[in-house]
């Protein structure tokens, strides 16, 4: 336990609230193709790079999922696969629960959560 304590009072860095992020990789897991992929991550800014691959805000990629399905020419098989990854990323995002690591009232257990929850994240990661 000595040495969990050690580890997070020297961690530098503390956890801030980032978006959840997405990958073309991740999007053709959800069932779009290579082109789809491309195509809806083409006009966003990439958040940062995991693995080799750009990561993309998930509210971004449904934002631009929506504009995509806007258009009215789509091929109908087209947008249940673009509906498909639309509703897959939605769910995604609702999983995720706001916690106020900063306001806890006692700073160790709030330290704790904060490394609990990173590593959470870095399990995600590697399954996705």
């Amino acid at each position: 336990m000595n040495n969990i304590r050690k580890k997070l009072h020297n961690e530098v860095s503390p956890i801030q609230n980032e978006p959840l992020t997405t990958t073309r990789i991740q999007l053709k897991g959800y069932g779009a193709s290579q082109y789809q992929a491309r195509i809806i991550t083409q006009p966003l800014t990439p958040f940062g790079v995991s693995k080799r691959s750009y990561t993309y805000a998930v509210t971004d990629v449904i934002s631009s999922t929506r504009q995509i399905l806007e258009n009215p020419r789509i091929h109908l098989k087209t947008r249940h696969q673009l509906e498909a990854i639309l509703t897959s990323l939605l769910n995604r995002l609702d999983n995720v629960v706001n916690v106020p690591f900063i306001q806890g009232t006692d700073p160790q257990l709030s330290k704790v959560s904060k490394q609990l929850f990173k590593n959470m994240m870095k399990g995600n990661e590697t399954k996705n």
